[in-house]
């Protein structure tokens, strides 16, 4: 399968993930998926992927899909449970973000085994969460410019069901929070790695147009879903 083809199927698999998450276990099943998404889009986007795409070549990070999801499903508790509740999601999932890599950068103080499997898989926490490695940097740089994009989201989201509140403009409200958002968290995130020196500056206007093409296409992608969030009625196992 292409980059593209994956892309897409990644995409309905985190709503199929998101849906039941929200289906069966309520707000704090959106809650905790939030959570993940936010740990799991802040390792991803230490990968760089590339797609062709009607004739056209993009380079972006990964973690496009998950951060995507992410504002989807904030959005969803803006719609279903007010302004006040989704901007506490976006400071708790920050903070649990933020948690989790600390918690992973003490696990490389500690000396492993010297043994090659156990060398293979300290070598590896190195990379991504030692002070030496550079993904702690990316790690750190994305749950700060998430805090802030995400709460960007809920403001505007917050407004635009202030002027308007009725079913038919529910994609309305997501895709237009979520299409303006994306652009503060898209140059936010990029030109923090420029400074972070985690990608090269010349490349940075190109990532910001890759990312914000690749986002818009799963933004896309998720507006009639966003749908059948907003109908769910939850069964609430965890209440």
């Amino acid at each position: 399968m292409s980059n593209f083809e994956l892309l897409i199927l990644y995409t309905i698999i985190n709503f199929i993930m998101m849906f039941l998450s929200y289906r069966f276990f309520g707000k704090k099943g959106i809650g905790i998926f939030i959570v993940i998404s936010v740990i799991a889009a802040n390792i991803q986007v230490n990968k760089g992927i590339e797609y062709d795409i009607l004739g056209f070549h993009f380079a972006a990070t990964m973690g496009n899909v998950m951060f995507s999801c992410i504002f989807m499903a904030n959005d969803l508790l803006n719609e279903k449970y007010g302004k006040v509740e989704a901007q506490k999601m976006v400071i708790t999932s920050a903070f649990f973000g933020i948690g989790f890599m600390l918690l992973m950068f003490f696990a490389t103080l500690f000396q492993s085994i010297n043994q090659q499997e156990y060398n293979d898989v300290n070598q590896a926490l190195n990379l991504f969460f030692s002070l030496n490695g550079g993904a702690i940097k990316a790690i750190l740089i994305g749950n700060i410019v998430y805090l802030i994009s995400q709460s960007f989201d809920v403001l505007i989201y917050s407004k635009l069901r202030n002027f308007s509140s009725e079913f038919k403009w529910v994609w309305l409200r997501n895709s237009g929070s979520t299409a303006i958002s994306q652009i503060v968290d898209s140059f936010l995130i990029t030109y923090g790695f420029v400074f972070a020196g985690i990608i090269p500056s010349e490349y940075a206007f190109e990532m910001v147009f890759s990312t914000l093409a690749i986002k818009y296409i799963i933004t896309v992608i998720n507006a009639p879903l966003f749908y059948l969030l907003v109908l769910v009625k939850p069964k609430k196992v965890l209440d």
